[in-house]
């Protein structure tokens, strides 16, 4: 007690979240370095197996996070969308028994 009053307590110490890449994007082959051509964004690294995401903000000029972006910079502009396209059809397929209509050509 200090002057009547109670002593304050330090709240409880939380251990700080590492700074750097998100810790699910995996780290780049020996030799490439972010930032480089062959690898402008650390989310670029699966791009070639097709396991990466594409960065919405990358072609547009508007990604702040540069070569330590999470998402992929090496996908075209339209690929996001093409995607998600894919995934909305599977699904659709999915629901309706797998039976999908095929337009035949002529």
């Amino acid at each position: 007690h200090v002057d009547g009053r109670e002593a304050c307590t330090p709240p409880p110490r939380v251990p700080s979240l590492p700074i750097g890449p998100h810790p699910l994007t995996p780290l780049p082959p020996p030799g490439l370095a972010p930032g480089s051509l062959e690898l402008p964004s650390l989310g670029s690294v699966g791009h070639f197996d097709g396991r990466c995401k594409p960065c919405a903000f990358a072609h547009a000029g508007r990604c702040e996070n540069g070569p330590a972006c999470a998402f992929c910079h090496l996908c075209g502009p339209e690929e996001r969308k093409r995607r998600r396209r894919a995934r909305l059809e599977a699904t659709r397929a999915r629901r309706s028994g797998g039976a999908c209509l095929q337009v035949r050509p002529r």
